[in-house]
Formats: structure tokens, C-alpha cells, sequence
């Protein structure tokens, strides 16, 4: 639960020479020769793709230890000082060693995979074998798991590195109060601000550029809200495609990870790595010949959007003096996607004019009768390892005066299989699927744009947070794709006049066209560009190298 000490182990770094031999000689002898052209191209840690990182590398002017390297001094010199923007809970103490075995097997045998020593940060419920699992909740004893989650391992095994673990909103308690192992996170872009939730730690890390990467998992909006805070690029794959074995649930459902970083080109090969079939989880079963095959950054082309026919579903899309300049900003990004060469059909409609309102998660949500089970069968899947048998044990030795009331109150609903509450939130769910497929078929639609929220993120209150139900409950979230299960990215939109909060635009697909969705995000992206680094975490020397 306790983060290592990051400048303990940058002292650790040194390289030992001869016990590396041959292979370092041959290392710097390549680098020499590349050093020695003319100097062209300009690497920067803060705008810098897994591309830019590779071709760095393969110049000889870049290794993963020295990547890792620079993501650790930012970590130590922005996290819990300077700005303390307090994000991070626990520090890999081998990443390092990792990245130089890593770095000698790129040059003895190649790549594995276009993450190949590439650092990752994992919200705090994702379990990687040897690393304390939080849960955002100090009652949980930070068990050390034996067994990866199932995209930890996809990961492993592509050569990219875990760097550690970042926080999330409180998973089983009162949100940042004192069961809390580290407290609120703060916006990067504007320190009085939350930077949205539950994958808070993963927005703020991607934010303030501590890995090039990160995972959330999302239930209720939860990838994509803090990524819009944080002026990032955050996806949700259509439900079904990643793997949640492995990760402290809350409900079988709406559950779905999904990667979280600034460039939709790194969020594209990120989920072409994570994504695909896992006898542990069902409900992957579902997309078979659907998954990737290849990386589809390889697929994304700055002229994705000629002819592509984009819709705006106005019934999703709440009016009101306070959300003016939020939609200001999804006017500028229509007009964007037509001069990008897009087709804009506006509005396209359902006829049914309380869709927003029946897909919110006050309405729709059905975590509330599955978190019990689930977070039973996560305890399972811990064996030996796991604190407590049960939820009710759990609660029976820690007090449930430690959980939030919702967590007490679950344990009285009835199963699914019994609850009628739950069985008419699943039919209208699935009747809303249906919907919004025979929608993109009426329509003939590429994809929706929406703006994810219209209003920006909420001042943090400084004791604990703004309550994980804000961002839940809010009119001004469109919650559609989270309670449906389609797939959709976040991009980067603009930012308010007044407080430089990030405004986003949402792209959404019907299930099972991920790769579509990428297509016309990246399309916006590189057309519009609107993404800033923010200047609470500016550059630290060696973050830009010429060669």
C-alpha cells in the first residue's frame, strides 16, 4: 500500500558494466553511430508517442531504463511534492532491472510488440502478481496476489512493463475520507479541481505524463470521465472484449477496463494488446471475430474522416446557461468534422425524448444488486491470499461503519435472479441496445458524436474529494455508452475560459466497430490537436532530446 521511495530507487540505477559485457559495447557502439548523424529529429517525454519512443530507442539516444528513468523523477518531483497532485500508491521496486533486461532483449532478439519496454500504470483494483492491490480502501489489508488479472498478463507478455499502481476512488468506503490509503488526486490542469473519477489516479498520472500509458475500468463513465478532466484520450471497447478477471469488480454488467493516455495512436495499440478471448471471463465469448489481429494504430490514417457519416443524438444532450461554453466548444468540433471532410447528419433522434434521463446510471445502473457476489468471487479468486472469506465476514470484522451505505445497503437486495427491479433494469437495457443499433442502421451512421459533458469537472473539496455519485448521477455526463456497453473514445476538445478545465468530445460506435471508433477519433484528433500539456507539471531537464 505504501509507495516505494522513488528517489531510493533512481540512486539503485547504475549500471554495472562488466557484468553486462558484450551487449552494453555493442549498445553504445550503436549509439555512437546514430549520435553521430545529423541531428534531425527532437524527442519530447511530453507529446511523445510509443512511436516516438520507439524510433528514439532504435536511434540509439533512448532505452527503457532511461524512459523509465525520466517517468520516476517526474513521479518524485510532482506527486507528492510541488503540486502533490497524489496520484500514485505504489511504485514497482524491480521496473528498473525490468527495463534493462528488457532493453538487452530488444537488441539481442527484436521487439515482442510495439510496448515492448514501454512503462504502464494500473489503477489500483487491477491485480499483478507481487504487487499490493488497494482497492482506494485501507480495510482491505493490501493483499499481495499470486495471479496476474488476465490483461496484466496480455501486457507481460508483449514486453511492457507495469510501473505500479495509482489510485482510485474509495472502491468499498466513504471516497477519500480516512479509509482512503492516500486521499483526493488533484486536477493537473487546475489543482482546486477533481480530476473526475474512478479512475482518478490514471487520469492525473497520464495528465502530469508519469508512464506512457495507464488502464481504468469503467462501471459507471468511469474511464471516460477522468480522462476528459484530464484533456486525454480514454477508451472503452465494446462490452465484452477485455478481460475484467483479475480485478476488483463491481458488478458483471457495466464492468469494462480500458486504456487511458494522450494520443489515440497509443490508445489504439494499448487495447489491441489488452483486448481478446479469456476462458475466465465470459462475456468475451461475445465478440469472437471481432478482436484485433495486428496493432490497429498501424490501421488510423489522418484522413479518417472523409466520408465518414457522423450523427448527434440532441436527445442525449442536455441545454442550459450553465453548459454554454461546454457546448460551444462540441459546435466548434461539428464544424471541425465537416471541414475534415466528415458528413454530419444533426440531429438524429430516437423519438423517445426521455433517453437520457432512462439510460443515466440512477436509472440503468445494475451494479448495485451484483457488487455483493462479485466482490465475493474476487475474494475467491485471491484464495489464500484474500483477507476475508466474504462480504459479510468483512464486514463483520472491520465494522460497516468503514463502507459507504450502498455497499450496506447491497448486501439486503435481492440476487438478480430474484430482484424484479434488476430484471427491468436488464430489459431496458437491452431494449436501449437494440435501440441505438436499429438507430446507426436507420441513419447509416460511422459513428455518434456527443460532448461527453457539458459541464466541466467539479471544485475539489479538500478534505475529501467530490463524491464518487457526482460524476455518476450528473445530467451534465452522458452515461450512454457505460450503461449500454458500446464502444467509445474520449478526445480532447478545448478548455474553459476561466479556470482552463478540459472540455471533451465523446465518439461512440455500435458494438463490436471499435476499430471504426478509433478511426474517427484519431481523425479528430489529428485535425483539431487540442490537446495541452497542463503547467502544473512542467518539463524537468532531459525530457527533450535532439538527434
Amino acid at each position: 500500500m505504501v509507495c516505494k521511495n522513488v528517489s531510493t530507487i533512481i540512486n539503485h540505477t547504475t549500471l554495472n558494466m562488466l557484468k553486462l559485457g558484450r551487449i552494453h559495447l555493442i549498445y553504445f557502439a550503436l549509439s555512437a553511430f546514430f549520435l553521430s548523424k545529423v541531428s534531425s529529429e527532437t524527442f519530447d517525454l511530453s507529446t511523445a508517442t510509443i512511436t516516438d519512443i520507439n524510433e528514439a530507442i532504435d536511434a540509439g539516444v533512448l532505452s527503457s531504463e532511461k524512459l523509465v528513468q525520466l517517468y520516476l523523477k517526474r513521479i518524485d518531483a510532482y506527486d507528492k511534492k510541488g503540486p502533490a497532485v497524489n496520484c500514485v500508491i505504489h511504485i514497482d521496486e524491480n521496473a528498473l532491472e525490468l527495463a534493462r533486461e528488457l532493453d538487452i532483449e530488444r537488441i539481442e532478439k527484436g521487439r515482442r510488440s510495439p510496448i515492448h519496454g514501454i512503462p504502464i500504470l494500473l489503477k489500483d483494483l487491477i491485480d499483478v502478481a507481487g504487487q499490493p492491490t488497494t482497492g482506494g480502501f485501507v480495510p482491505l489489508g493490501a493483499p499481495i496476489p499470486d495471479r496476474n488479472a488476465t490483461i496484466v498478463t496480455r501486457m507481460q507478455e508483449a514486453g511492457g512493463i507495469i510501473l505500479g499502481k495509482v489510485s482510485t476512488s474509495n472502491w468499498f468506503g466513504n471516497d477519500f475520507d480516512e479509509t482512503h490509503p492516500i486521499g483526493a488526486s488533484k486536477n493537473p490542469y487546475n489543482l482546486e479541481y477533481s480530476p473526475g473519477g474512478s479512475s482518478n489516479g490514471s487520469g492525473v498520472a497520464m495528465a502530469a505524463y508519469f508512464a506512457t500509458l495507464a488502464i481504468g475500468t469503467d462501471t459507471s463513465v468511469s474511464v471516460q470521465n477522468p480522462s476528459a478532466n484530464c484533456s486525454l484520450v480514454g477508451m472503452v471497447g465494446t462490452y465484452g472484449m477485455v478481460s475484467r478477471s483479475g480485478i476488483i469488480p463491481r458488478g458483471a454488467t457495466q464492468d469494462r477496463p480500458g486504456p487511458m493516455g494522450r494520443s489515440v495512436f497509443d490508445v489504439a495499440t494499448l487495447f489491441s494488446v489488452i483486448s481478446g478471448w479469456d476462458a475466465e471471463d465470459f462475456t468475451t465469448f461475445n465478440p469472437i471475430g471481432h478482436f484485433p489481429m495486428s496493432d490497429w494504430a498501424e490501421e488510423l490514417s489522418k484522413d479518417s474522416l472523409v466520408g465518414k457519416r457522423i450523427g448527434v443524438l440532441r436527445e442525449m444532450i442536455p441545454v442550459a446557461d450553465e453548459y454554454k461554453e461546454a457546448l460551444s466548444i462540441f459546435d466548434e468540433a461539428l464544424i471541425d468534422l465537416r471541414k475534415a471532410g466528415a458528413f454530419i447528419v444533426d440531429p438524429i433522434l430516437t423519438g423517445n425524448p426521455t433517453i437520457a434521463d432512462d439510460t443515466s446510471q440512477p436509472r440503468l445502473r445494475t451494479a448495485e444488486y451484483e457488487k455483493i457476489h462479485y466482490t465475493n468471487a474476487y475474494l475467491a479468486r485471491l484464495g489464500a491470499k484474500a483477507p476475508f472469506k466474504n462480504v459479510a465476514d468483512w464486514m463483520e470484522a472491520v465494522g460497516e461503519d468503514k463502507f459507504t451505505q450502498r455497499m450496506v445497503d447491497a448486501m439486503s437486495l435481492e440476487s438478480p435472479d430474484k430482484s424484479l427491479d434488476y430484471q427491468a433494469r436488464y430489459r431496458t437495457r437491452k431494449m436501449y441496445i437494440a435501440l441505438i443499433e436499429e438507430l446507426f442502421e436507420r441513419y447509416d451512421l460511422d459513428a455518434i458524436a456527443q460532448p461527453f459533458q457539458v459541464a466541466p469537472a467539479p471544485r475539489l473539496d479538500r478534505k475529501r474529494g467530490p463524491s464518487r455519485e457526482w460524476w455518476i448521477a450528473s445530467p451534465a455526463t452522458n452515461n450512454l455508452s457505460s450503461s449500454l456497453g458500446f464502444p467509445a473514445v474520449v478526445v480532447p476538445g478545448g478548455y474553459t475560459q476561466a479556470e482552463g478545465l478540459p472540455i471533451a468530445i465523446q465518439f461512440m460506435g455500435k458494438r463490436f466497430t471499435d476499430l471504426e471508433v478509433l478511426k474517427v477519433a484519431h481523425g479528430y484528433e489529428q485535425t483539431t490537436m487540442k490537446r495541452k500539456t497542463p503547467a502544473s507539471t512542467p518539463r524537468l531537464n532531459g525530457e527533450i532530446i535532439k538527434y
